[in-house]
């Protein structure tokens, strides 16, 4: 009975110290790659302000292969305050899923807008984005209402409330069938 006591233990400190010595071989690894300095694509303090123009943002009726879809556009003063040029790359809207996007900023040299141009360190400029989306989103002649986000070139995200105006046609209204009634 002494023996089989003897053995479980010893079969107990063979394991244990195989695993002892194990993980020692695999902790330096382990310590070495949790201490290596993190990616500086994503940089933090990347600070960007939007204020939306408002005669600006507005969205209207668009048709596509025989479909209705809705078309937004809009044009946002965006101030850099940070230490680092910075690039828009993307936009989308919090609700919907976009079909076609086009972002743009304004480039003073060239005095127009463009992709890919930078937001220069502490300085202002204007973003522009175009969405479309099948099928319709809105309905006429109420605003659309939604956050806009917009992802830079260190993939931070920018989240900015924004409302569109309704600058489509006209919508047809019928008259309520009681006064279609009192006609006849």
């Amino acid at each position: 009975m002494f023996n089989h006591w003897v053995t479980i233990l010893l079969t107990i400190a063979a394991v244990g110290g195989a695993i002892v010595t194990i993980y020692g071989w695999v902790r330096t690894p382990i310590r070495w790659f949790q201490s290596r300095p993190k990616s500086k694509v994503r940089q933090k303090g990347i600070t960007l302000s939007f204020v939306s123009k408002d005669r600006h943002c507005r969205w209207s009726p668009a048709r596509g292969n025989d479909q209705s879809g809705t078309y937004i556009a809009g044009i946002w003063n965006v101030t850099n305050s940070s230490e680092s040029d910075v690039v828009i790359l993307k936009a989308r809207l919090s609700k919907y899923e976009t079909q076609f996007v086009q972002v743009s900023a304004y480039h003073p040299s060239v005095e127009g807008f463009g992709a890919n141009y930078p937001i220069h360190s502490n300085q202002m400029s204007e973003v522009s984005a175009d969405f479309i989306f099948f099928p319709s989103i809105g309905r006429a002649p109420k605003p659309i209402i939604s956050d806009v986000i917009f992802t830079d070139n260190f993939r931070n995200e920018h989240r900015v409330r924004t409302q569109f105006s309704y600058i489509g046609p006209k919508p047809i209204h019928e008259p309520p069938l009681w006064s279609r009634w009192l006609r006849h």
